[in-house]
């Protein structure tokens, strides 16, 4: 198994980054090249423009975690009817998320590494829509327009959770909410691209197994 892509996908507290420590841990023991990356939408490259852009967008409720959520989501949803604004806020993430692909994806892969990737564009796709209201013909056009030209995962691993048991292991989700608008969408996703589908809430060890299992099939 050589430069292969790996993509997990999931609720927060599924058990995507349990699953990724594992799958590194074994193919490193096999003496397989392989690297850990997290390829979610996190601020870094363009993080004074966006911060200053969401506070123009959303005012005080520009922090999912900061204050009531659904009003988070009001305000988000009703920002993207007027574009203006947002449209350049938009464009500011979007450039962003494309840095974070090529340094942690394209430079990695032209290196030779096998890639266990915890978040990719399927949860960009998802936050997206979660955010704005959005269904499937939404996750399907962000993937295949948006992200057409992003590196193409071997196998895409959707670790599916309960919603109960994924707030019962974290203690920082905003609102139940904010994960069950997302739980829906992650199906639609596994269902598009054919993604292995392992449960997050039988026995570890029996669910560290199948993942395995996955990755030896590709």
């Amino acid at each position: 198994m050589k430069n292969k892509t790996v993509c997990f996908i999931g609720l927060d507290g599924s058990g995507k980054s349990t699953s990724v420590d594992f799958a590194y841990d074994t193919l490193k023991s096999r003496g397989i090249k392989v690297k850990k990356v997290r390829a979610a939408y996190v601020i870094k490259v363009m993080s004074f423009f966006i911060k200053i852009g969401k506070k123009l967008v959303l005012k005080k409720d520009s922090d999912p975690y900061g204050g009531d959520y659904k009003t988070y989501l009001e305000n988000m949803r009703k920002q993207s009817e007027k574009k203006g604004i947002y449209k350049i806020f938009t464009m500011l993430t979007t450039f962003e998320f494309w840095c974070q692909i090529f340094f942690s994806i394209t430079l990695n892969k032209l290196f030779g590494y096998t890639l266990l990737v915890d978040r990719y564009i399927y949860d960009n796709a998802v936050t997206y829509a979660a955010n704005l209201g959005k269904d499937t013909d939404f996750l399907r056009s962000t993937i295949e327009k948006k992200w057409k030209r992003a590196p193409k995962p071997d196998l895409i691993v959707y670790i599916k959770t309960p919603v109960k048991v994924c707030l019962s292991r974290k203690d920082d989700i905003p609102d139940p909410l904010y994960l069950e608008i997302r739980e829906p969408l992650y199906d639609e996703i596994a269902s598009l691209y054919n993604a292995t589908i392992i449960h997050g809430d039988i026995d570890k060890d029996e669910m560290l197994t199948q993942v395995i299992d996955a990755i030896d099939n590709i």
